[in-house]
Parts: C-alpha cells; structure tokens; sequence
C-alpha cells in the first residue's frame, strides 16, 4: 500500500491486517519495523496489542537486521524506476509505477522461495501471466455510448497504460 505521508502508516497497517484476516482466514502474530518515526508511536503500538500482535524492532540504525525487506525496497525501487523511465510517465505517477513493479515481482521466480513465485507461495496456484502487458504501452479503452458525442464518435479512446488492477490477481 503507498503511503503519501507516515502518518498514513497507521491506516495502512490496519487495513493490511483486516485484509490478511479476510482474504486469507489468517492471523498477523507479530510486527518487525525498523524503529522508523511512522511505526513508533503510541497509537500504533496501542493498535497492535489490542490485536494481540507482538512488537519486534531492529536495532536504530541497522538496516543490515533487515536485510531480505531492505533488498525487496532495492528490487522493487529498482524495477519501478527503470519502468518509469522507459515509458517517460512523471513522477507523480510513482504509485502506479511501484504497484506494477509489485505485480510483476509477485508473479516472478525466487531463488529464496526455491525457484516458487510469491503468488505461488500465497495462494497454491501458478499465477496466470495473460494480462501482463508493457508499462506505458498505448491502449485502447472502450467508451460507453453514453460517453460518446454521438453514434459517429469514435467506440474506444487511446491512452496509457499503467496498472490494470485485478483483485482475483
């Protein structure tokens, strides 16, 4: 979930745990954070407990404590920037740039999950990669008759696209 300011970490958090409870039937047992200032208040320590979720934090200043979360943030920034790049989108797109560099991460082979997608692990499936399509590549998007001028208007409108959100995905 892209946070606009840490203060949206709270919001965040909470809506991640509702969704693990529901989509998945699961329960969040502990938290590891980097001690950042977005998980270090008292509202935030509050919300987890009532959960009966357990606090773990790495030492200030250690990002090496966390190293396969620090090096998912390189990938995933990593792969976002060149996509961004590539396509020439603006950088006040970055949500939709780091949501398909999720995407794709999720739907790619990891070594450390011996050779297994994210997806595959989550959810017991292969993922089904037919809707992939490039970041930034031109598209037609179909306009209603109600959308249209009149019955001679054009039925599609070409844009960009940057993320085709598929909740099933």
């Amino acid at each position: 979930m892209p946070l606009r300011s840490k203060a949206a970490a709270i919001t965040a958090a909470k809506d991640f745990l509702e969704m693990v409870c529901m989509q998945h039937d699961a329960h969040v047992v502990g938290w590891m954070s980097d001690a950042g200032g977005e998980y270090k208040s008292d509202l935030f320590d509050r919300a987890l407990l009532e959960k009966g979720i357990k606090i773990y934090q790495s030492a200030p200043r250690t990002p090496m404590q966390n190293g396969h979360t620090e090096r998912l943030g390189c990938t995933l920034m990593d792969k976002a920037e060149s996509m961004q790049h590539q396509a020439c989108i603006p950088d006040s797109w970055w949500e939709f740039v780091f949501a398909h560099a999720t995407h794709i991460y999720n739907h790619t082979l990891v070594a450390r999950l011996r050779w297994c997608t994210p997806h595959e692990m989550l959810k017991g499936e292969m993922p089904n990669i037919d809707h992939l399509r490039v970041f930034g590549c031109g598209a037609f998007v179909y306009l209603p008759a109600t959308a249209r001028a009149n019955k001679m208007a054009p039925k599609s409108e070409l844009m960009t696209y940057v993320y085709r959100c598929c909740p099933w995905q």
